[in-house]
């Protein structure tokens, strides 16, 4: 299972460009975009040029949060299902499925000028069929830890046409990580914390350690992970054994794993969860899920939130 997965597992399924100036479906509220045309050859070997981004489709939340963060919301006109934030903001644009399950039909009615994805958008076939349609389709690299926001926003940035204005956000988010970090330099009471996702209603129970979006979260934060003593490396399917192993004093999770599960009861009632010192101490720390696992423009936001609420003695 892959990063992506994470992301769009959350949400529910759903079952020729010109230049900016003179692209007949550009929008008249569209941000100009400087900077294009760009050229960009992605991880599948596929060089794409994009003339415009006067109407953008994103297929993952993360990529939504950023082309907004970027200002550019104005010129989105459809998003996967894994797209809650700025959730007034995209709660109205159009849905096209949600990134492991896509439809080519609803994507296209939206005469998009440009479509961002990374390798796990699929099924593949729609892909090749919004490239047969002359749709330029960005596919972009997994990325994985603290260190991937700045790179995906810079990359995001340039081929929408607006390299300064990413560089400018990538920084300021660099920053913001590095201070999070920093408050947690000198601690040395690092409590043991496992990072847990639930998918479903407990037919898929991941840890997540070093290898996945966690790669260089638990330094940060101030914890140990208990993934190398449960056996774990990057992401992989939990079991109620690996988790006593590991004996996480803390337990990190996503909202909508808790939700669909029917609340906190229940998760501190999966197997292994409540004989860890964690499950008997209830210490589950639940943030929203795109917050947790996006890797986006708020992940130093995030790195001072969970500092805060295992190390409340540092302050806010």
């Amino acid at each position: 299972m892959r990063h992506r997965t994470l992301l769009t597992a959350l949400a529910l399924l759903l079952a020729a460009c010109g230049s900016e100036g003179t692209d007949a479906t550009a929008d008249t509220t569209a941000i100009p975009t400087p900077g294009l045309p760009a050229t960009y050859t992605g991880p599948d070997g596929v060089t794409t040029t994009v003339e415009s981004a006067a109407r953008i489709v994103s297929l993952s939340g993360d990529y939504t949060e950023i082309v907004f963060a970027l200002g550019l919301g104005p010129n989105v006109v459809g998003v996967d299902l894994s797209s809650v934030h700025p959730l007034e903001e995209v709660r109205p644009i159009p849905k096209v499925g949600v990134e492991f399950r896509l439809f080519t039909e609803p994507i296209l009615d939206l005469e998009p000028t440009v479509v961002l994805g990374d390798i796990d958008a699929s099924p593949s076939t729609v892909i090749d069929q919004l490239r047969s349609a002359g749709v330029p389709v960005v596919i972009f690299d997994r990325a994985a830890g603290i260190t991937a926001p700045p790179r995906k926003i810079r990359e995001v940035a340039r081929v929408l046409g607006v390299p300064e204005r990413g560089d400018a956000l990538a920084a300021r988010v660099e920053a913001e990580i590095a201070d999070a970090a920093a408050r947690t330099a000198d601690v040395e009471d690092r409590p043991r914390v496992a990072l847990v996702y639930v998918a479903g209603r407990g037919d898929t129970i991941l840890l997540l350690g070093e290898g996945s979006v966690a790669e260089g979260v638990f330094e940060a934060i101030g914890a140990e992970d208990v993934a190398p003593e449960a056996g774990a490396d990057g992401f992989v399917p939990l079991t109620a054994e690996a988790l006593v192993a590991g004996d996480p004093e803390v337990i990190i999770t996503a909202e909508r794993g808790i939700a669909d599960l029917g609340g906190m009861d229940e998760f501190l009632a999966l197997p292994g969860v409540a004989q860890t010192t964690a499950g008997r101490n209830g210490a589950v720390l639940v943030y929203e899920d795109l917050y947790l696992l996006g890797l986006g423009p708020r992940t130093g936001d995030l790195l001072d939130e969970v500092i805060d609420d295992l190390h409340p003695e540092l302050g806010g």
